[in-house]
This record gives C-alpha cells, structure tokens and sequence, in this order.
C-alpha cells in the first residue's frame, strides 16, 4: 500500500503537562463486545483498538448517541516502525493495497512507504486528481502507535490518553461519514479560495484579531460558569455582539471568512467536545473496581490522568485555551459546553445542517427569550 498522503483533518493538539508515571504490565484483557464482529489478530495494536472502539460506544451512550450506531466509522491504519496495519479496508482502501499479508478481510499488513513522522488524522481528499487514490471521497483514519506519538507529542505518555486523541479523530470519521456533512464540505467548502490555513493565518500574524477571539471565548467560559440566568444570558447576548463585530469587521477583507470559521468551529469544536467527553468515560473506568484494561501494555497507567478531569489543571487546559492556531478547536467546544448548559438540543441537527453556525444556536435560544 503506497500511502502518499494528503493531510486534510488535523492533528489533534495537545499541551498536555508531563506526569511522571510508572510503567507496569497488565495480566487481563479489555471485555469488548466489539471483538466478536471483527477477525483480528492478537496483538497489542489490536487490543488498543478495540480499547478505542469500546470507548466510543460509552462515550456515544452517554454524549451523542448517533455516534454509536456503528462499531467502527471504516478503515483506520495503525503505524508502528516499518508497518502499517490496515483494520477494516474498504474496497477502495483494499485495491491499494500492495505488498501485503493477510490475516482475515478485517485486517493486513504492509510495509509503511511515508516518511511522516507521526500520524493523528483523517486524510480525505475531493480533488478530482485523486480520483484514483483510495482517499478519494472516502476517509480514512491514521494513527501512530502510543509509542511514536510519545516522541514527537512528549505529553501523552499513557495508552488512555493516546485513545482520546483516536476518538477525536474518529469523530472527525463519523462526521465525513454524515452525507449532508460531506457533501457541504466537498461543494461549499473544499474549493473556496480561502481555507483553514488562511485562517489560522490571520489568527497567527494579527494581534488584534486574535486579541478579539481570546475575548470572545472569556464571554463563553463566563457564562458556562454564571449560575444568575440574567447575568449569563447577558454575556452570551455579548459574545454574540462582539463577534458579530469581529466578522463584520474582517469580512471586508477577508469575506469568506464567517464561512470557513463556522465550518471548522463545528468540525474541532465537536470533535474536541467528544475527546473532552471521552475523559469522564476514563475517569468513570477509574473509579471501577475492575476497569478495562490492556494486556501487556507497558504505557497503559489505569487512568492514572484521569483521576479528577479539571479544565484548570495544565494538563486539561489546552481544551478551554483559545490559542491563534486552533482558536476554532476552542469555540466551538465552549459554545457546545454552553448550549449543554442551557439545555438546547443541537446534536440531531448539527451535521445534517453544517451551513449552520454553532453560534446560531446561540442565537435561537436567545430569540425564545
């Protein structure tokens, strides 16, 4: 399998603190009802995957129950070293494949032919010139072992925190597989001459912008945490106000600007909320007598990171940080965070209609007033 890529989702960001933990052996297995539908070797790789697609049933049981509705979203690839191992190919993925071992349908082996250090996305593309290309329309996840994301991500020094950044990317997956989702990203989105780069961009090099979304997401946070409903209500009719501004603003020289901005503020944003969500499901496991755990994973910590989940801690606060490179990561989850809060059911909707801003929702609960 050639895998030239082409990157198109990110890779999820992480600022997590260092911990020193202590490595450790595990003698029992993860009890994942998944394992009966796939025929999948015994190994490491295989048992952190089942341990991911385990969490994503919890997490999609207790935030977003759509998201549950399939075992798996398709085809992921797990790189170790020289190896890239291919779960659940798609037919388009499986005519790419060269050089391979075969285990069973579910799974394959071929030698890795990128020189990426590290991987952590969806690749997709809608460019006709790959048409030929098994990425073509057709999404695919891409993961580096814990071992290499450690190197080059010096944070995630645990098998469980490797697994939230999968289940961001497997959002990431599940939206692309959302019909309404895609095609909005093919015809609207993917061939506008202003994109996500342009975006962060602007974020980067002008100060006063960014000094307006760090702004904006200290309205948000102020009234996730307000309980007076008054005062709340009025820092959200601010936020509103103030980024109206800031769009009003910038659209003149930038006037596809709201367009892209609402866009990836729903594709980060809810992808980060499920990450976010996917932490309590840890931390619930923590609390377990007998918890899932991962055999012989020397970077499985029994959820050692996940003791108490506190958005103040440095090692949760890249989540609420409304930093220029991933702003809209950070809006988007804060403005999910406050519709929770005001109890506005945005879920069944939100991928079915991506033309539709977070903010929007914002905006309806505010007009019932």
């Amino acid at each position: 399998m050639n895998l030239r890529l082409l990157l198109l989702a990110g890779v999820c960001m992480l600022t997590t603190a260092c911990r020193d933990q202590k490595n450790d052996t595990r003698k029992t297995t993860v009890n994942i009802s998944s394992e009966n539908h796939y025929d999948l070797p015994d190994s490491l790789s295989t048992r952190r995957i089942y341990f991911v697609l385990d969490l994503k049933q919890s997490v999609a049981e207790s935030s977003w129950s759509d998201f549950g509705k399939n075992i798996t979203e398709g085809t992921l690839v797990y790189f170790h070293g020289d190896r890239a191992e291919v779960f659940f190919p798609t037919p388009k993925v499986f005519k790419a494949l060269e050089n391979y071992e075969q285990y069973s349908d579910d799974y394959y082996v071929t030698t890795r032919a990128d020189s990426i250090p590290y991987h952590m996305e969806v690749m997709i593309s809608f460019d006709e010139e790959d048409a030929s290309r098994f990425f073509y329309k057709n999404p695919v996840e891409l993961y580096s072992s814990v071992e290499e994301i450690g190197k080059y991500i010096p944070s995630v020094e645990s098998t469980e925190m490797w697994a939230t950044m999968v289940l961001h990317e497997m959002f990431h997956h599940y939206q692309y597989n959302n019909e309404n989702y895609r095609e909005y990203a093919e015809t609207e989105i993917g061939s506008l001459p202003f994109s996500i780069r342009d975006l962060v961009s602007l974020a980067s090099e002008d100060e006063a912008f960014s000094a307006m979304i760090q702004q904006e997401n200290d309205y948000l946070m102020q009234a996730i945490s307000e309980d007076d409903i008054v005062v709340r209500d009025s820092l959200i009719t601010t936020y509103l106000q103030q980024r109206q501004s800031r769009i009003s603003e910038y659209s003149k020289e930038f006037p596809l600007l709201e367009k892209v901005e609402n866009y990836y503020v729903i594709q980060e944003g809810s992808a980060r909320y499920m990450e976010y969500k996917s932490m309590f499901i840890l931390s619930d496991y923590a609390g377990k007598e007998t918890p899932p755990v991962i055999v012989n994973d020397s970077l499985f910590k029994s959820y050692a990171e996940f003791q108490e989940i506190d958005l103040n801690d440095p090692a949760f606060s890249y989540l609420t940080y409304a930093a220029p490179s991933d702003y809209h990561y950070t809006i988007g989850f804060n403005i999910m965070r406050l519709l929770d809060a005001l109890k506005v059911e945005y879920k069944s909707e939100l991928l079915y209609h991506p033309e539709k801003g977070l903010h929007q929702y914002l905006e309806d609960y505010m007009n019932t007033l």
